[in-house]
C-alpha cells in the first residue's frame, strides 16, 4: 500500500546523502506530539549520519510563524509534521537560501507549484510513524526503544483506528490493547498523554520536552503532568457545564482561559467521550501571544472537514491563520474577530 502522496521513501535517502557534515542543519518540527516524537526520530537518523542539528524549533501555526528562521543562515531546512507549504512566500523565500526537506501528513497544498523535496503522507500515516519506518533501514539505530513514542503519537493523533496498518503496529508491541477508546488507557496512551501535558507545561519551551525524551531521563515530564492534568479535569468539566449548544449544528463552544494553554486537550477529551460526533470548540487566549485567540475545534465523526472550514474562516481577517486536520483542527485569530468568527464558523457549518 503506497501511503505517499508527493515524494517518496528514496526522495528522503537521496536528500540525507546530499548533505556534507560542514552543512549548518535546522530543524523546525510542529509543537505537539507527533512534532515532537517526528524531531527526535530525524535527530537520531541525522546523528546516525555524523550530522548534527545547528539550529531547532518547534512552531505553532500562525501567519507569522516563520519569521523568526527567515534571518537564520541555515544551508539545510527540515519541517517535519508542519505543513510549510500553506506559507508559499515564506516557503518560496527560504529556499533560496537552503536545501528544504517537508516530512508532514498534513493535507498538500494544491496551489503550490514546486514541490520538490515535499514529501506529504495520507494524514492516518502520521509523521513519526513515517520517520520511524524510513529510520528501520538506517544503519546503527536502535528503533526499538522507539516504538513506545511513535504508538503514542498515533493514539494522541488519533489515527489508531482509521488504517489499519497502525493498529496492527501497535498491537505489536502492546498486544493487550483494543480497538476501541479504551486504547487512550493503555501503556502507550498514557505515555502520549503525560508527554501532551508536558509540552503544555512547559509551553513554548518545548525544547525541554523533547531533551527529556532524547535522554530518555522522564522526570521532568512526569512532575509537571501531573499539575497538567489537575488543570485540565477541572476545565472538562466547566466545558461540560458551561459551554454553549447548538443543536441545530451539533456544535459546543466555550471561551476560558484556563491557567495553561489546555483549550487543545479540553476540546479533545470532550469531543472523544461526552460529545463524541458533535464538534467541539474551545476558544481561549493565547498566553505566548497577546491579544490573539486560538480556536481548538474537534469532530471524531468524520462528518465535518474543520481542516476546510477553519482554512476558509480564516481568510479575510487580519493576522489570522487557520486549517489542519478533518477532525482536529485549529485557527489563530485576533481577539477583537472573535465573534466576527465565531458567527461566520456556526454559519459555514
Amino acid at each position: 500500500m503506497n501511503r505517499y502522496i508527493s515524494g517518496s521513501e528514496n526522495d528522503f535517502y537521496d536528500f540525507i546523502d546530499s548533505i556534507s557534515k560542514k552543512d549548518k542543519i535546522g530543524l523546525i518540527s510542529h509543537s505537539d506530539l507527533d512534532g515532537i516524537v517526528s524531531a527526535v526520530i530525524l535527530n537520531k537518523i541525522l546523528d546516525s549520519k555524523g550530522l548534527n542539528v545547528r539550529f531547532l524549533d518547534f512552531s505553532k501555526y500562525s501567519y507569522d510563524a516563520l519569521k523568526n528562521i527567515l534571518n537564520k543562515k541555515l544551508d539545510v531546512l527540515f519541517f517535519t509534521d508542519y505543513s510549510v507549504d500553506n506559507y508559499t512566500d515564506d516557503l518560496n523565500e527560504l529556499r533560496k537560501k537552503s536545501k528544504i526537506l517537508i516530512v508532514d501528513h498534513h493535507p498538500l497544498n494544491q496551489e503550490l507549484k514546486d514541490k520538490s523535496g515535499v514529501i506529504k503522507t495520507k494524514y492516518d500515516y502520521c509523521t513519526s510513524n513515517t520517520l520511524f519506518d524510513l529510520a528501520k533501514n538506517v544503519g546503527g539505530l536502535n528503533i526499538k526503544e522507539l516504538e513506545p513514542l511513535v504508538c503514542a503519537a498515533i493514539i494522541t493523533d488519533y489515527v489508531w483506528d482509521k488504517d489499519p496498518l497502525n493498529f496492527d503496529f501497535i498491537k505489536s508491541i502492546y498486544p493487550e490493547v483494543k480497538k476501541d477508546t479504551s486504547i487512550f488507557d493503555s501503556e502507550p496512551g498514557k505515555i502520549g498523554r503525560k508527554i501532551d501535558m508536558a509540552m503544555t507545561y512547559y509551553d513554548p519551551n518545548y525544547k525541554i520536552v523533547y531533551n527529556s525524551i532524547l535522554k530518555g531521563d522522564l522526570s521532568k515530564i512526569e512532575n509537571a503532568a501531573n499539575l497538567v492534568d489537575k488543570e485540565i479535569n477541572l476545565w472538562v468539566e466547566k466545558f461540560r457545564k458551561e459551554r454553549e449548544y447548538y443543536p441545530e449544528k451539533k456544535l459546543h463552544f466555550y471561551y476560558g482561559n484556563p491557567k495553561y494553554n489546555i483549550a487543545s486537550s479540553v476540546s479533545t477529551i470532550s469531543s472523544g467521550n461526552e460529545f463524541k460526533g458533535d464538534t467541539v470548540v474551545f476558544a481561549s487566549d493565547m498566553l505566548d501571544k497577546k491579544g490573539f485567540v486560538k480556536f481548538s475545534a474537534r469532530n471524531q465523526s468524520g462528518e465535518v472537514n474543520l481542516g476546510e472550514v477553519l482554512k476558509k474562516c480564516s481568510k479575510d481577517f487580519e493576522n489570522s491563520d487557520g486549517g489542519g486536520h478533518a477532525r482536529a483542527s485549529s485557527a489563530t485569530i485576533m481577539k477583537k474577530d472573535l465573534n466576527k468568527f465565531k458567527e461566520r464558523f456556526i454559519s459555514e457549518l
